[in-house]
């Protein structure tokens, strides 16, 4: 009896290994958005941490979501190819960087404290000299992965400024979707696919890509 149920709770551990284990990573390329640069060059990039939970410090800034196993207990995991205790918004904020990078822009990445004001940002931004100030505010992203209906739950708020921090465009992305890949991808490629299409869905808004003067 006891051998069961230290089986039933080292089971969902196991389940998250085997995931990890047995799937192949892609290459970076394919993670990496395709944004494309406009007459501005030399851009600010900033992240800023706004979900409830962590604000409130119920879960840690690397937090993405949950793996659920068949008896519904949730088990947290974090990306485990992340460098010491990286919080998920710099994943976030790399992406972009990589992207407008190779799409020819010079830009500075700005860490940002959680919950920071607008206004705060601003002021770091105009420390590097940018000329264009790129601002995404999470408001939420988590993953309830398990069970008959694998979900994702996100609300992303993108703000593009000028040096004088005047909001030249803006564009709002929220919603909820199944988690259909079923493949042998690695789950955490397969999240950051979804983070590369959001990503590029904001950035493809006619308000965005004027205000980076396309």
């Amino acid at each position: 009896m006891k051998t069961r149920c230290a089986f039933k709770l080292l089971l969902p551990i196991l389940v998250v290994f085997l995931v990890y284990g047995c799937a192949t990573r892609i290459p970076k390329s394919e993670i990496t958005p395709k944004l494309y640069g406009g007459t501005e060059k030399n851009l600010a990039v900033g992240v800023i941490e706004a979900r409830p939970y962590v604000l409130s410090g119920n879960k840690g800034p690397r937090f993405e979501g949950i793996f659920r196993d068949d008896w519904g207990i949730p088990l947290a995991f974090l990306a485990p190819a992340r460098p010491g205790e990286e919080p998920f918004v710099d994943l976030l904020s790399g992406m972009i960087k990589d992207g407008l990078s190779d799409a020819g822009a010079n830009v500075s990445v700005v860490s940002l404290p959680a919950g920071s004001p607008v206004d705060d940002a601003w002021k770091k931004m105009s420390e590097t000299g940018a000329s264009r100030y790129i601002l995404l505010r999470v408001s939420e992203s988590n993953w309830d992965v398990g069970g008959r209906t694998p979900t994702y739950k996100y609300d992303f708020g993108l703000i593009v400024a000028s040096k004088g921090s005047t909001v030249l465009g803006s564009k709002n992305l929220a919603g909820a979707q199944n988690l259909t890949d079923r493949t042998r991808r690695h789950p955490l490629d397969a999240f950051s696919l979804t983070y590369r299409s959001l990503i590029e869905n904001m950035f493809s808004d006619p308000a965005i890509k004027k205000a980076l003067g396309n």
